[in-house]
């Protein structure tokens, strides 16, 4: 087995295709016949390159999908046959106890985008099944002096095509660089390194966004202030407009909230340009007004879109920030936009993103790039290769720079364009003793950490099987409150985890990587993706507390959201009996948490005045985390089982208050007064309704109406009416107008929630 070293490739200039040649020249030329096989880390990647394969003859006419790993069993049978190629996922490396294979033909692995896949558990596991294969990997990005593990899994540099070489031969369109943000005299943010990582952090793994957010957060409101936004849409559609038979141009935004708000601003914008440039039309010649006419009808038919990944809550989520997702989605879900956005002669021409379609995305026609986004390094090389494929007419790539990345790409170029010959190559060595003694540190500070709350790692490595799993649930319970520790104990964790992507397991010691296991498994139980929002499910699942007559409802619409249970069932005695018999409280109350944040996330939506009961459970928590002993402990149980009770009395208080659903009952609670006599309100009740029923009725006739300002008004319309009805003794003119507005907001909420 042995390293053949790292053939790194600048983005878009033929890597597959230098895969391709490599491997059937080596068939050709040397004796035996070895297996290749090639290993990516993303589905559309390993599609993409067996594909290529494929189309270049190398797999004897039999199709690609004959010769892709479908699973791990899978993978290991075509191992130990001798298949010319073997095409794979690293996450299929899933079996740490198979094992180790010795064929008695050579195996060589061609590891695509190694910069990324070289470390973690499945790469582990791979040189463990082939300790004797030999390994080449590809990049398209350079061996940075601060990655020193490409170059101890792979060796060093045997071909180096850079950024330059690609531009000379034509393989890649060079990229101009303007920087806008200076002339604008927009004020940006100071971003360091740190702040650059926790955005990038965030595109990997929406659980982080949020965290990034926080760390960003001054950062973030200069970024997102609605002045600073408009003057860039405003000099964007100059720009654009001025450079309009350039090609397609993509925009990207710091997160995906602002993607929305830039295209709303960036459309009123178009709007104003497409009067100015009409205008000119009276004041032109013949010759310039034919020139004219033709810009004028590029601008009418260019279509935009916004291409942002999925999230859970979504619509909720955008609808705090007062925008409507629901379109973006919907066009996203409908329509093949990547490939309209692919294709030259289709009017799809702006595309705003913040992480989707800035890696690995291949639009020749793309010319512009306008970055509000603070990047670094790969990232940002990653992104500007976008705009570096060549295409018909097309001399150059155009980087816009409005927040400053311009110097980062400076000092990335500079990397990217290294010359192994003068110094670069082999020496990007970091001193390997620093790094282990920092991980050994760290190490310590845990076990420490860890043992003053109660959890015993030493227990947890002698431990086997079940009792493995129970201490492991053992410690998490004991690092999980107060917030405070479970916080702390994910930061150490997190930096930790971070270090060992740069150094192997035989170079840590067994000891210390049985450490990082143990230690990973606790981390794990405290982190666990809720990947179903919809708790009360989550907590039938983790506590078996539901009495059996809960049954899922089946009506069509929930069907396509998935079985949900119904929080009205579950028996709150027994639960109390659980919870009384349970070990670890700790991560009961953490689950009810997660339970009530979510329904109270779901109250709000349907009634704004719950807003009482969100405070009451921060009271509660504030307390939780104040104190820990086991009376505090019962008492946060119980208060949070009182406050779920609560809730649930609250939103059915519309069955004996008389209405027939809460929508009715909401609607009276905004237009209550404390003025109101028994009689008035009586007469208020049968208005509401009325006035939902008759708005609900209306409302079922419209499709999507929160989306154009014609229906807006005509729904405004509707609950005016309806609101003229209240008697004028209790309603003066001087509260009908907020009134209306209340109950507008409601149903826009609402439907845009739907």
């Amino acid at each position: 087995g042995g390293m053949l070293g790292v053939f790194w490739h600048t983005q878009g200039s033929g890597k597959s295709y230098s895969m391709v040649f490599l491997a059937e020249k080596i068939r050709r030329t040397q004796p035996g016949s070895p297996t290749f096989l090639v290993l990516t880390d993303r589905d559309e990647l390993n599609k993409q390159i067996s594909e290529t394969f494929e189309s270049c003859g190398c797999l004897a006419g039999v199709p690609a999908a004959h010769f892709r790993a479908s699973s791990g069993e899978d993978l290991v049978t075509k191992l130990k046959g001798n298949p010319s190629y073997i095409f794979t996922l690293i996450q299929k490396f899933n079996q740490p106890d198979a094992e180790p294979l010795y064929p008695d033909h050579d195996i060589v692995v061609l590891s695509d985008e190694a910069h990324r896949s070289n470390n973690g558990v499945f790469a582990e596991n791979m040189m463990r099944l082939l300790p004797t294969a030999s390994r080449l990997g590809f990049t398209g990005t350079p061996i940075l002096a601060y990655d020193n593990l490409t170059v101890r899994t792979f060796g060093g540099y045997v071909s180096v095509y850079d950024f330059a070489r690609a531009v000379q031969d034509g393989a890649t369109v060079p990229l101009f660089y303007e920087n806008r943000s200076d002339e604008l005299g927009i004020e940006n943010p100071e971003i360091n390194d740190e702040l650059l990582q926790a955005v990038e952090d965030a595109d990997l793994d929406e659980n982080q966004e949020e965290k990034a957010t926080r760390q960003l957060a001054h950062g973030i409101h200069i970024m997102m202030a609605e002045p600073r936004l408009r003057a860039i849409a405003r000099d964007f559609v100059t720009h654009y407009t001025s450079i309009w038979e350039s090609g397609k141009a993509m925009f990207i935004c710091v997160n995906k909230v602002t993607c929305v708000m830039m295209y709303d601003f960036v459309q009123e914008e178009w709007q104003c340009a497409l009067k100015a440039e009409r205008a000119k039309l009276k004041d032109m010649s013949q010759q310039e007004a034919l020139e004219q006419r033709r810009k004028i009808a590029w601008m009418e038919e260019t279509e935009m879109a916004v291409v942002v990944s999925q999230e859970q809550n979504e619509i909720a989520r955008f609808k705090a920030w007062g925008l409507d997702i629901e379109p973006h989605r919907r066009k996203m879900e409908e329509r093949n936009l990547d490939d309209d956005f692919k294709n030259a002669e289709h009017p799809f021409r702006v595309v705003f993103v913040c992480a989707m379609w800035l890696t690995g995305f291949d639009v020749k026609p793309l010319s512009v790039m306008y970055f509000d986004k603070p990047m670094k390094a790969h990232g940002l090389m990653q992104a500007i290769a976008r705009a570096n494929r060549v295409a018909k007419g097309k001399s150059n790539g155009l980087i816009v720079d409005y927040v400053g990345v311009v110097k980062a790409l400076r000092r990335a170029l500079a990397d990217y364009t290294r010359d192994p010959a003068a110094g670069g190559g082999d020496d990007v060595v970091v001193d390997k003793g620093e790094l282990i003694a920092r991980i050994q540190d760290l190490t310590d500070q845990l076990v420490g950490f860890m043992g003053e709350r109660g959890a015993d790692v030493e227990a947890l490595l002698t431990s086997e099987g079940l009792d493995k799993l129970e201490a492991v649930k053992d410690a998490a319970d004991a690092l999980s409150s107060p917030d405070e520790v479970k916080k702390r104990f994910g930061i150490i964790c997190r930096e930790l985890l971070c270090l060992y992507k740069f150094v192997t397991r035989r170079e840590a010691g067994e000891e210390l990587a049985r450490r990082r296991d143990a230690i990973r498994a606790v981390y794990g139980i405290l982190n666990r993706r809720r990947a179903d929002a919809d708790t009360t499910e989550l907590m039938a699942r983790v506590h078996a507390i539901v009495n059996e007559h809960v049954t899922a409802r089946a009506s069509a619409e929930e069907a396509k959201k998935g079985t949900r249970f119904d929080i009205s069932g579950i028996d709150f005695g027994r639960l109390a009996q659980e919870f009384a018999k349970a070990k670890r409280k700790h991560l009961v109350i953490d689950d009810m948490r997660f339970v009530i944040e979510n329904r109270l996330e779901r109250a709000l939506r349907d009634n704004p005045l719950r807003v009482d009961f969100y405070r009451r459970y921060e009271e509660i928590i504030a307390e939780y985390n104040q104190e820990q002993d086991k009376a505090l402990i019962e008492k946060t149980f119980n208060d949070l089982m009182r406050l779920s009770r609560e809730l649930d009395e609250k939103q059915k208080e519309w069955i004996r208050e008389g209405f027939q659903n809460q929508q009715q009952m909401t609607v009276f609670e905004m237009l209550f007064r404390d003025t109101l006599t028994p009689v008035e309100i009586r007469t208020v009740k049968s208005v509401c309704i009325e006035m939902v029923s008759a708005i609900e009725e209306r409302l079922a006739q419209m499709t999507h109406w929160t989306e154009k300002e014609e229906t807006r008004s005509q729904v405004r319309i509707i609950v005016r009416d309806e609101v003229y009805r209240l008697p004028e003794s209790c309603y003066p003119d001087s509260v009908l107008a907020g009134c209306i507005e209340r109950i507008y907001d409601y149903f826009y909420a609402r439907d845009l929630a739907a």
